[in-house]
């Protein structure tokens, strides 16, 4: 039986900066949400402990983890 994936929406990519290598492209609110409250962080908490990494090249797609920024690492709390 094939898997089937339980949410799926449809986003573009586009260019992040003009000029530079760089493609962005928009994170479902929900998956962000799940991912804080699983942690028990609200939405702004998670945002400024979590960045993305991309994992590519051996395999056919992109998979996209969340990983804690090392405390010192990380920018100051701005909202």
């Amino acid at each position: 039986m094939a898997e089937q994936a339980g949410y799926q929406k449809t986003y573009r990519l586009r260019i992040a900066v003009p000029g530079r290598k760089s493609i962005e492209v928009t994170f479902p609110y929900e998956v962000v949400e799940k991912e804080a409250r699983g942690k028990g962080l609200t939405i702004h908490e998670f945002l400024n402990r979590f960045q993305v990494i991309a994992e590519y090249d051996n395999f056919e797609g992109v998979i996209y983890k969340f990983q804690e920024i090392p405390k010192e690492s990380r920018k100051p709390d701005v909202r």
